[in-house]
Protein backbone atom coordinates (compact mmCIF):
# COMPACT_ATOMS: atom_id res chain seq x y z
CA UNK A 1 0.00 0.00 0.00
CA UNK A 2 1.18 3.47 -0.80
CA UNK A 3 0.37 5.18 2.49
CA UNK A 4 2.04 8.44 1.52
CA UNK A 5 -0.28 8.77 -1.49
CA UNK A 6 -3.34 7.96 0.61
CA UNK A 7 -2.37 10.48 3.29
CA UNK A 8 -1.73 13.09 0.60
CA UNK A 9 -5.18 12.52 -0.88
CA UNK A 10 -6.78 12.90 2.55
CA UNK A 11 -4.95 16.19 3.14
CA UNK A 12 -5.77 17.37 -0.39
CA UNK A 13 -9.48 16.64 0.09
CA UNK A 14 -9.50 18.86 3.18
CA UNK A 15 -9.19 21.98 1.02
CA UNK A 16 -12.47 21.54 -0.91
CA UNK A 17 -14.16 20.29 2.26
CA UNK A 18 -13.29 23.42 4.26
CA UNK A 19 -13.60 25.98 1.46
CA UNK A 20 -16.67 24.32 -0.05
CA UNK A 21 -18.30 24.04 3.36
CA UNK A 22 -17.79 27.75 3.95
CA UNK A 23 -19.15 28.66 0.53
CA UNK A 24 -22.12 26.35 1.01
CA UNK A 25 -22.93 27.91 4.37
CA UNK A 26 -22.46 31.41 2.97
CA UNK A 27 -24.89 30.74 0.13
CA UNK A 28 -27.53 28.78 2.04
CA UNK A 29 -26.98 29.69 5.73
CA UNK A 30 -28.10 26.15 6.46
CA UNK A 31 -26.01 23.56 8.30
CA UNK A 32 -27.86 20.68 6.65
CA UNK A 33 -26.54 21.78 3.26
CA UNK A 34 -23.02 21.90 4.70
CA UNK A 35 -23.37 18.37 6.06
CA UNK A 36 -24.59 17.17 2.65
CA UNK A 37 -21.58 18.87 0.99
CA UNK A 38 -19.19 17.23 3.47
CA UNK A 39 -20.81 13.83 2.85
CA UNK A 40 -20.36 14.25 -0.91
CA UNK A 41 -16.68 15.16 -0.48
CA UNK A 42 -16.21 12.19 1.85
CA UNK A 43 -17.83 9.77 -0.62
CA UNK A 44 -15.64 11.07 -3.43
CA UNK A 45 -12.56 10.68 -1.24
CA UNK A 46 -13.45 7.09 -0.38
CA UNK A 47 -14.02 6.32 -4.08
CA UNK A 48 -10.63 7.78 -5.01
CA UNK A 49 -8.86 5.92 -2.22
CA UNK A 50 -10.47 2.61 -3.16
CA UNK A 51 -9.80 3.07 -6.88
CA UNK A 52 -6.22 4.19 -6.27
CA UNK A 53 -5.51 1.30 -3.94
CA UNK A 54 -6.66 -1.46 -6.30
CA UNK A 55 -4.81 -0.88 -9.56
CA UNK A 56 -1.91 1.30 -8.50
CA UNK A 57 0.68 -1.47 -8.81
CA UNK A 58 -0.40 -2.61 -12.29
CA UNK A 59 0.37 0.79 -13.82
CA UNK A 60 4.05 0.54 -12.91
CA UNK A 61 4.81 -2.83 -14.47
CA UNK A 62 7.16 -2.86 -17.42
CA UNK A 63 6.19 -4.96 -20.42
CA UNK A 64 8.94 -7.39 -21.41
CA UNK A 65 9.06 -8.49 -25.04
Amino acid sequence: MNWAWRFGMIVLSGVPAIIGGGITYGLTENWTAVIVWEAIVFCLLVAVLIKGGKDSSSHHQVAVH
